[in-house]
């Protein structure tokens, strides 16, 4: 990765976003950066503009890359980036295909990767949960949380059970929303993720769970 690339990441981070993005094109064009973390900042730099053909054109690129160079790390990242950009668009049913393609390439070359597994099940969940279909959203939701607790990663855990939080709301079973979401509370505080701890609560009012 260059220095360019870093210092612009470093820029994002801190919520420089024009900053960021001037200093990358300096150097860079999506049409033409043949580097993974580059062409993931392009993505998302143009999905803070909400410029969703060019985040589509960063994340398409970078699953090329991968699949050319056979890096079934960086293909499976990429599908995900993919994936993101088209349910930040709202077409969650070309997001849940991506997302399946990238559990194919997971149950190949990672299947025993609980992390991997647990971010795929959430948005697996997440994304059927969009698409009203309840009983299998909560399959995966809890497969998500079963493989996030074979991990250390609070963040994980904290997601699946803000996600169970939102399925049970959506199914009107009041009492499970609201366990879910206290422990999704537990787990962002025990993380230290403070904006994580919000969202939550910011979903139990829109659901009416206090």
């Amino acid at each position: 990765m260059s220095n360019t690339i870093d210092k612009a990441w470093e820029f994002f981070f801190e919520g420089k976003v024009l900053e960021a993005k001037q200093l990358l094109e300096k150097e860079y064009q999506v049409e033409t950066c043949l580097d993974y973390a580059g062409l993931n900042l392009f993505a998302y730099l143009y999905l803070e503009e909400e410029n969703f053909d060019k985040a589509l054109l960063a994340c398409q690129r970078y699953v090329q890359l991968a699949r050319k160079e056979q890096n079934a790390e960086q293909e499976h990242i990429g599908l995900h980036q993919l994936a993101m950009v088209y349910r930040s668009q709202g077409n969650f049913k070309k997001a849940l295909e991506l997302i399946e393609e990238e559990a194919t390439l997971l149950a190949t070359d990672f299947s025993e990767d609980k992390l991997k597994w647990s971010v795929n099940d959430y948005e697996q969940g997440y994304l059927r949960l969009q698409l009203g279909e309840l009983d299998s959203a909560l399959h995966f939701m809890k497969r998500s949380l079963e493989n996030a607790l074979m991990t250390d990663d609070l963040i994980a855990q904290a997601c699946a059970y803000r996600g169970l939080g939102e399925i049970y709301a959506t199914s009107r079973i009041t009492d499970l929303a609201e366990q879910a979401f206290l422990q999704s509370i537990t787990a962002f505080e025990e993380a230290d993720d403070d904006i994580g701890v919000e969202e939550v609560r910011e979903l139990m009012t829109t659901y009416r769970i206090i």
